[in-house]
């Protein structure tokens, strides 16, 4: 019952980000998955049971009223349009994940790192990432990779219960 629910969620965040790459594609944006995966020698594993991280990581533009990702200045109209100059442009890190079995090995900070060294070889010069106000250990490693708490948007997300990070290049 469990594997064919992994399988089923798993099956369920291939769509999710393969619907995000076809949408942003049309829109100039790139989405990248970020999949790290166990090598064993002489040990042959299915996909599924090798992947110990995976993060997705997307070069957007902040919409029409927007001073941080998902953070409203203004109330936006209805039809948004897209603010299209280069200080608009950022990266946004989602989906971090480390199965429990390959915690504190690196690979969080390690698929980080890439994240953010991709999104600067891509032009960007800020990366954002929302965390939970709950989540101390995603708040450490963000932090010692050198991600700063967003203060200004803050206040407006504590309904949501997380903060937003930025690294700055």
């Amino acid at each position: 019952y469990v594997d064919n629910h992994k399988r089923k969620f798993a099956e369920q965040e291939f769509n999710a980000i393969k619907k995000r790459s076809k949408w942003q594609h049309g829109q100039n944006q790139k989405c990248t998955c970020i999949v790290t995966k166990k090598e064993t020698k002489n040990v042959k594993r299915t996909v599924l049971k090798s992947v110990v991280g995976t993060l997705d990581l997307s070069i957007r533009y902040l919409l029409h009223g927007e001073t941080f990702p998902g953070v409203e200045r203004v109330k936006a109209p209805l039809f948004c349009t897209i603010n299209r100059t280069s200080q608009s442009r950022y990266g946004y890190i989602a989906n971090l994940c480390v199965a429990k079995s390959a915690r504190r090995q690196g690979i969080a900070s390690n698929m980080l790192h890439f994240a953010v060294e991709s999104a600067i070889s891509d032009g960007v010069e800020q990366v954002y990432v929302h965390v939970y106000r709950d989540n101390r250990a995603a708040q450490e490693l963000y932090r010692k990779m050198g991600f700063e708490v967003v203060e200004m948007a803050n206040s407006q997300l504590l309904e949501e219960r997380t903060f937003l990070l930025c690294f700055k290049t």
